[in-house]
């Protein structure tokens, strides 16, 4: 049913975290869970092996090509991508499948809750969403990354991800690519607890504006302004 997809690169610290919550939420209905080691140096893994998870080694490096393996290698109807340094909130699985199962839509996705953030990040995050929500309505496309699940069927009509995009807007690429084929669902209630490591360490107005200006010249000119990125572990 669901083909759970964790790209990784260094997340020793979190990846067994990760599949534990999964594991906890799709326990009674079939599904796989596929770790991309895109590239890792550490015990990921090695740790995600132990874990009885099925691992693919990707050495093209960046998100979207880990995904890209997934969507590949998935045996399943339903792609979930889950970052790495994130666990699901309890009840994700059926408020996902509530979605998915409608027949006009192709996609669901909903919010990150940094946990281990300040009072202060965390309306700013609620403040995002809700312009989120409003890009939906109006615009048609928004799409997280790292929490969303999307039916294969849709993603082989557009032959998966566009790699031309590795970081920055890569999620806003595969929402347009998608849009065509039916509705995208925005659920404040599909949550997933992540970490807020990147904000930390490059800065809440950096991270903002190169997470917003990408995503606007994504929806509206088909190319990512920002082609660099780093990684902050």
């Amino acid at each position: 049913m669901i083909t759970f997809i964790i790209p990784c690169y260094n997340e020793e610290d979190n990846i067994k975290n990760c599949i534990s919550s999964i594991k906890n939420e799709a326990k009674y209905i079939p599904h796989e869970i596929i770790v991309i080691d895109n590239d890792c140096t550490d015990n990921t893994a090695s740790i995600a092996e132990k874990e009885g998870v099925r691992v693919i080694k990707e050495t093209r490096k960046g998100v979207v090509f880990a995904r890209q393996t997934g969507y590949e290698n998935a045996s399943y109807d339903f792609i979930a991508n889950i970052d790495a340094d994130s666990r699901l909130y309890e009840g994700w699985i059926w408020v996902a499948m509530k979605n998915i199962s409608k027949e006009n839509v192709v996609a669901v996705t909903g919010p990150l809750i940094y946990d281990d953030g300040s009072f202060f990040l965390k309306i700013i995050t609620k403040i995002y969403y809700w312009f989120a929500m409003k890009s939906l309505k109006y615009v048609g496309v928004f799409l997280q990354g790292g929490n969303c699940m999307i039916k294969k069927s849709v993603l082989d009509k557009v032959q998966g991800y566009d790699l031309s995009i590795a970081f920055y807007g890569e999620d806003t690429m595969t929402a347009k690519r998608i849009k065509p084929y039916g509705k995208i669902v925005f659920d404040k209630d599909l949550i997933t607890y992540s970490s807020s490591r990147r904000i930390k360490q490059q800065g809440l107005i950096k991270t903002t504006w190169l997470y917003m200006s990408n995503y606007f010249s994504v929806t509206y000119k088909n190319i990512s302004t920002t082609k660099d990125y780093k990684d902050y572990r």
